[in-house]
């Protein structure tokens, strides 16, 4: 089932955090400030560990925005699918390095309820093949181009390194919804959203902000830039 965003390019805010409380009231910032029209809210990996699947459904009440829970699931894909989608998610992320039964019940499951599924490819050791494979072979809707937060202190890469991966499998596969995430700053978005990516994912440069609305909006206002 072919994602349909809110806009492209949109935005997906990471809300890498652990408090529950303030993971909500960000959100609840976020989207009034923003509204959902470019707005996609992540409910983080350490958010849902910590929290659960009662984060999801929090994030999806207090802001009637789609929903991305990043699960980044290894396995038991039907499942975990299931749980994130049935308790508010729009979309759930599943790991590129994954077996194919695991992406594949995934993204059957998420299509039987609904949602979505979004590959992640972050520490593939081939990205780029690994993501032709996906959308070719298995119908994968959705690839995330990432670079990790521990990648970029330790190597000082971010998300702009990748446009040339991104530029290939949006040219490949013109109608598959590419995401980046890595560190992204402002300056960088125009390039990204030149090179094909239709989600703009950021973290801390909003969440860490002393105005996470304005941050925001900083982003957004460079998808024309």
């Amino acid at each position: 089932m072919k994602l349909v965003l809110p806009s492209k390019p949109v935005l997906q805010v990471a809300l890498d955090l652990t408090c529950l409380g303030r993971a909500t009231a960000l959100a609840t910032d976020l989207s009034r400030g923003i509204g959902c029209n470019k707005l996609l809210i992540e409910a983080g990996t350490p958010l849902i560990k910590s929290w659960g699947v009662l984060a999801v459904s929090l994030l999806n009440e207090v802001t009637k925005c789609m929903v991305v829970a990043d699960t980044k699931t290894m396995d038991t894909g039907a499942l975990e699918a299931e749980l994130m989608l049935k308790n508010g998610a729009s979309i759930v992320t599943v790991l590129g390095v994954a077996d194919d039964y695991t992406i594949r019940d995934a993204i059957n499951k998420a299509s039987d309820l609904g949602g979505y599924v979004a590959v992640d490819l972050i520490n593939h050791p081939d990205p780029l093949n690994r993501a032709m494979y996906l959308v070719g072979k298995l119908g994968v809707d959705v690839i995330i181009y990432h670079i990790g937060i521990d990648v970029q202190v330790s190597r000082k890469k971010t998300a702009i390194d990748l446009l040339k991966e991104v530029e290939e499998i949006k040219k490949e596969y013109p109608g598959v919804a590419i995401a980046v995430a890595g560190g992204i700053k402002p300056p960088q978005v125009p390039e990204l959203v030149r090179a094909g990516a239709d989600i703009i994912i950021v973290g801390s440069y909003i969440t860490k902000s002393g105005d996470p609305v304005k941050a925001a909006k900083d982003i957004i206002n460079k998808f024309q830039g």
